[in-house]
Order: C-alpha cells, then structure tokens, then sequence
C-alpha cells in the first residue's frame, strides 16, 4: 500500500512538471467546471463584446481623423503690410525694426572679460521696458562666390609658380566637396524691435501724409531703441548693425527659402527683378524717373 502511494506521488509530480513545463493549465480546461457555468460564460462573452466595439470605435475615430499642415507662412506673414523705411509694417500701425548681431566669442575670453560681457549684457536687459525678441537664423553656408573668385584669380595670375596653382586648385576642389558631402550650417542672429504707434499720438504738418508721418515716429522710435542696444552692448564687443529693406526682404527669403536659396541666390532674383511679380508692380518715383530718362534717350538715339 504503501509503495503504491509513492508511486502514485511520483506520478502526480511528474504529471505537474510535463504540463508546466509546457505552459499548459495544470488541470485541463474540460474539468475546470468553475469556468463553464452560464454566469462566468456571460461575464466573458460581454467583456468581449465590449472590447469588440471599443476596438471598432477607435478604428473609426483613426479613419475619421485627417493630420492638417500647420499654415506657418500664413501665420507668419498674415499681419505684414509692408517693408519699407528699413521697418517691416504691420497690422494695427505696428513697425518692427532688425538689426544683425555680430557677437563676441565668449569661450575664448578671459574670466574678468567674460564677467565683463555678462555684466553689460544685463544691463542692457535692465533697460528694456519695450518688446524685443531675438530671432536666430541657421542657414547654409554658401562659399559659391569666395571659390569664384579663387579660380578667376588663380586664371588671370600670369606669374604665379606652378606649385601655387597646384596647391590653389587642391584647396578649391576641397572646399567645394566639403560643401557639397553634407548640409553646413551658419548661425545668424537678429534683433527685432517693435512698436506699436497710437495714431491720437501722430501731429502732422500741414500737407504731410498721415502715413509718412506715423512712419516718421515709428522710425525715430525704433532707432533710438537700436542704439540704445549698440551702445549697451558695445562694451562686451557685440555689434548690432541695422538692417536695411534689402536686409530684411532676404531674411525673409531664407526663412521660407532655405535650400532654394542656396542655388537660386537673393542676389541673383533681386538683380534679375524676379522680386516683381508683374510689370505694373508699385515702383518708387526715382525709378519711374530713371526708365523715362532712359526710354528718352533710347528714343533720340533711335532717331539720330
């Protein structure tokens, strides 16, 4: 009897271990009696009905739903009138004024120097009770122009020893691959200042536009504010330069424009007039002036 029971112990054991080891319920699932009553089969079959339409709702909400392109370029030129006395004019008669900033090397300063940068840099925070942003710029780094005229010197030097030549051309052909192998990037930092005119605040002169006036008050606003920086910043060897209309048009040009802009460069579409969208593009008075001189004397060369 007794022998019997180990046996039957042992058989137990290894039944255990078989059905363990193959990841199998230790009781088959046609005697678990618990789990195929009416109620536990119900609760099972309405979780999975549940599930089911939690899935086919998700999936619908998924076919339902289109990604829209955020509208960037709207957003950001929505409020823009009009470039012009070296200020970007806006809705609600709001001018904002860019200025480049040429910035020191920082890491390569002295300890007193840079306590002396950090020292003019807040002060010049200090000063700021007007809105000022500042707006940082990558662009590719374009060396087309520099390598010109490279080959057109190394081309015209008559006298120059063959080595020379040799070590210019290797030098040229390095540049270009350099450039070409992968994206190179520049950092370009800018200044903007903005104001907001109140027109109560705008007197005019008798027989002066109200709109050159209000631009008048913008501009001597904005570049009191300009200086205000220079001179601030000029003590930590940072240098803010103003930018011009040209200035601010090729900002522009390469914030929406970056790799097009590599090839189709802002200096050749403002030499090649591509800037005018039609022939009757507003156009300033002197110009207006200088094409009639010129078609004057095409006209009397024509004649003679």
């Amino acid at each position: 009897m007794g022998d019997l029971l180990v046996i039957m112990v042992i058989g137990l054991i290894a039944y255990i271990v078989v059905r363990v080891s193959q990841k199998q319920p230790i009781i088959p699932a046609q005697f678990q009696f618990w789990r195929n009553n009416e109620t536990t089969m119900a609760a099972k079959k309405g979780l999975e009905d549940k599930l089911a339409k939690k899935s086919q709702k998700n999936k619908n909400k998924q076919q339902q739903y289109e990604e829209q392109e955020p509208d960037l370029f709207e957003e950001l030129v929505e409020d823009l009138i009009d470039i012009n006395y070296q200020m970007i004019r806006c809705k609600n008669y709001r001018y904002v004024m860019m200025a480049e900033v040429y910035p020191c090397n920082y890491f390569l300063r002295s300890q007193a120097e840079q306590e002396a940068i950090d020292s003019a840099f807040e002060s010049w925070l200090a000063t700021l009770d007007y809105p000022t942003s500042i707006y940082i710029q990558n662009k590719f780094i374009d060396l087309s122009e520099p390598l010109e005229e490279m080959k057109k010197n190394m081309s015209e030097q008559r006298d120059m020893p063959r080595n020379a030549l040799k070590y210019g051309a290797s030098v040229v052909k390095d540049l270009e691959h350099w450039q070409s192998s992968s994206p190179r990037y520049e950092t370009k930092r800018y200044l903007l200042f903005s104001y907001e005119l109140k027109t109560s605040s705008v007197k005019l002169d008798d027989g002066q536009d109200f709109e050159e006036a209000a631009a008048e008050k913008a501009f001597n606003e904005l570049m009191r504010r300009m200086q205000n920086a220079s001179t601030q910043l000029q003590p930590a060897n940072i240098k803010v330069a103003p930018l011009a209309k040209d200035g601010i048009i090729e900002v522009l040009y390469h914030t929406f424009n970056r790799r097009k802009a590599l090839k189709a460069k802002f200096k050749n579409v403002k030499e090649k007039e591509q800037m005018a969208l039609y022939v009757t593009a507003d156009q300033t008075d002197s110009r207006v002036q200088l094409t009639k001189e010129l078609v004057a004397a095409a006209n009397e060369a024509a004649s003679n």
